[in-house]
């Protein structure tokens, strides 16, 4: 049995449906009632907990022997903060996998996770790393650098705001530069890692093929939707103020702040990171943007098509 925590996030919907099509048996760990519905016929099992409440953690541990471990927040509230999201949950998260003898974990991190205070979200990553390390059982770390697809907490913002904003807001006066990767690409590289156990006992950076600043994504965003807004600099720190405002009053704000925080620390890496661990090359960010922006609508919906369609010659 595959714990699946996070399992009604972006990455968690995605990777649930690729291992339900591979037929492997999986427990997704929820935190909202409203996750059920649509994750029921993806899981074998459903179990609702708090990464904080150890009872309900115990509880989803039963019969498990490998967890991927997705929970985490790109945004902070009164409730929650990086660190108790990152750190505290995994910790706790640790302790029931040890008592109940997990052979496996797989932690999903940031490229980039680094001690650093100036970006909380990257610290707290790394912060979560750290639990996983001396909790004693096998892990893989994978850090992926920013990620794309539907139901992203990148490209899809951006894109709703260029359609309904006179400007396009580009934070910072330096370029701002990260190295996005398709979240089908993180899911086939999650399921051989539970299946053959790549990379035990490492921390694996993925990042898609292509380096791009903020301002690129912007002009690609543009051109697929065919928008000619003009651009409007903003000073990095009156972006991050703004950020953290939006956040407080939007539901869905087109920047979080561990989003920004990817962005300011500039999540690089080797353009062959995927390759090397994996034997594939993944999408670029371009081919991907023009699937997600076209007037006919997202992977799937687009003439009958499947989201098969967007993967050619990149299953492994």
């Amino acid at each position: 049995m595959i714990l699946v925590t996070g399992a009604g996030g972006f990455v968690g919907v995605h990777l649930l449906k690729r291992l339900s099509a591979l037929g492997l048996p999986v427990r997704a760990l929820i935190r909202s009632d409203a996750d059920v519905g649509r994750l029921r016929r993806v899981a074998r099992s459903l179990c609702r907990s708090a990464i904080a409440d150890a009872a309900s953690l115990k509880r989803a541990m039963q019969g498990v022997e490998q967890v991927i471990h997705l929970a985490g927040i790109f945004r902070e509230s009164w409730k929650e903060t990086f660190e108790t999201a990152h750190q505290d949950g995994t910790r706790r998260l640790m302790e029931a996998a040890r008592e109940a003898k997990v052979r496996h974990v797989v932690y999903v991190s940031t490229l980039g996770a680094a001690p650093d205070r100036i970006y909380p979200f990257v610290r707290s990553k790394w912060l979560g790393e750290g639990e996983v390390r001396s909790s004693g059982l096998p892990f893989t770390i994978l850090r992926p650098s920013l990620l794309f697809g539907e139901g992203d907490h990148f490209l899809m913002p951006l894109s709703r705001l260029l359609r309904s904003s006179p400007y396009a807001i580009i934070p910072g006066c330096e370029p701002l530069r990260c190295q996005p990767l398709w979240v089908g690409d993180l899911v086939s590289c999650l399921v051989k890692t539970v299946e053959s156990g790549v990379g035990k006992g490492e921390a694996i950076a993925l990042a898609g093929p292509a380096q791009i600043s903020y301002e690129g994504v912007v002009d690609l965003v543009q051109r697929e939707l065919g928008s000619r807004r003009p651009k409007m600099l903003l000073p990095l720190s009156l972006a991050a103020t703004l950020t953290l405002l939006l956040e407080r009053v939007m539901g869905s704000p087109p920047l979080t702040t561990g989003v920004l925080d990817i962005w300011r620390l500039g999540a690089i890496t080797s353009r062959d990171t995927v390759q090397k661990a994996y034997g594939f090359t993944p999408m670029p960010l371009s081919e991907g943007a023009r699937y997600l922006l076209s007037s006919n609508g997202p992977p799937g919906r687009r003439g009958g098509r499947k989201e098969r369609t967007m993967t050619p010659n990149r299953s492994i």
